[in-house]
């Protein structure tokens, strides 16, 4: 990882305790994309997740976003963070996705 590359944080759950750590990630933003947000149609675009999964993911608090009226802003480097740190996981599952901070 080097220094100027952006950096996301998620809470990991601990066992059964209960209890969350932090970890920390680096997020690449790709290579030309050249904006720092995108709307939910676009990031769907970009990560081949549904729209509507996006939109329930936001609803749930699990991705942070922008809001300018109806519309929703997801910044890139968040978006790519999601991806890293929920590999693997069933994102229609609420209690399996983590949340980016």
């Amino acid at each position: 990882m080097t220094s100027n590359s952006p950096v996301c944080y998620a809470n990991i759950p601990s066992g059964t305790s209960g209890r969350t750590h932090t970890e920390r990630y680096s997020a690449v933003q790709p290579a030309g994309f050249g904006k720092i947000g995108m709307t939910i149609e676009e990031a769907a675009d970009y990560t081949g997740i549904g729209r509507n999964t996006l939109r329930r993911l936001v609803d749930w608090g699990k991705i942070p976003v922008l809001r300018i009226g109806r519309k929703s802003i997801v910044r890139v480097d968040v978006i790519c963070c999601f991806m890293q740190i929920n590999e693997g996981r069933d994102l229609l599952d609420r209690n399996q996705v983590l949340a980016v901070d």
